[in-house]
């Protein structure tokens, strides 16, 4: 082994669990190593963990224990000091995944939470921050509370149709279309707006499905609002765990 690739494996670095998918990862997505800048990432695929058990909430003990197995691999040969998954469906995983892998941020829907009781806090809380999910259908209050989050915190989803006119984003994740930055854009900007119009004390919003963040800049001109989704996550959990060090400068 080279003495640069031992350098580079004591570099601290952010874990990426992601599902078995195939579909495109542009900057922005949370699989890409460009979405975290001077992040550095490690990508690990999950085997076993496919979209539609994630989604479908269908997963048992088996699976957890395979995201264990990958992240231990990671923090023993590749120095990572903190985790995110690719998909926020697996909040419902997050309380059994935390007491067996540290330092992981099992879904941005973690935020929701933080936003809530941090940022504005009382008995309106729960109208203060908003949620955009990929599917609002499968989103239940079981993944909100299992994170800390107010259930009845306002969730928006993004077109279920099977119809690829219709449902854009939908048919880009299921691989049945090419990746489509404008159909896409329009689908998540149309909930946003729903969202804000719907509830105007809304002041935050949180994206629980990965694959949104290339949309982050383009929500928040649309409504005026800070948006949060998993790479503010994972670049939060890194930055703990890796405190700069001032001596000398």
């Amino acid at each position: 082994m080279s003495s640069d690739s031992n350098t580079d494996r004591k570099v601290p670095k952010l874990g990426v669990l992601q599902l078995k998918t195939s579909f495109p990862r542009p900057p922005g997505d949370v699989g890409n190593p460009k979405s975290w800048g001077d992040v550095p990432v490690v990508i690990r695929v999950v085997e076993g963990a496919t979209g539609d058990l994630v989604v479908g909430n269908k997963w048992d003990s088996s699976l957890v224990d395979a995201f264990v197995r990958e992240g231990q691999k990671l923090i023993e040969e590749e120095n990572v000091v903190a985790f995110v998954t690719t998909c926020g469906f697996l909040a419902t995983m997050h309380p059994l995944l935390v007491n067996r892998l540290p330092f992981i941020g099992t879904s941005a829907l973690i935020q929701v939470a933080w936003l809530q009781q941090s940022f504005y806090p009382g008995e309106h809380s729960k109208d203060s921050v908003g949620v955009i999910t990929f599917k609002k259908s499968a989103l239940t209050e079981q993944h909100l509370i299992s994170v800390g989050a107010h259930p009845e915190t306002p969730v928006y989803g993004l077109p279920e149709s099977t119809d690829p006119k219709q449902g854009v984003f939908k048919a880009v994740l299921e691989s049945r279309i090419p990746y489509d930055f404008e159909g896409m854009e329009k689908e998540v900007l149309a909930a946003a707006n729903k969202l804000v119009t719907n509830h105007p004390k809304v002041k935050a919003i949180v994206l629980e499905c990965t694959n949104i963040p290339p949309f982050s800049n383009s929500i928040q001109k649309a409504t005026g609002l800070r948006v949060y989704d998993v790479l503010t996550l994972g670049k939060w959990l890194y930055a703990g765990a890796t405190p700069r060090d001032f001596r000398g400068l």
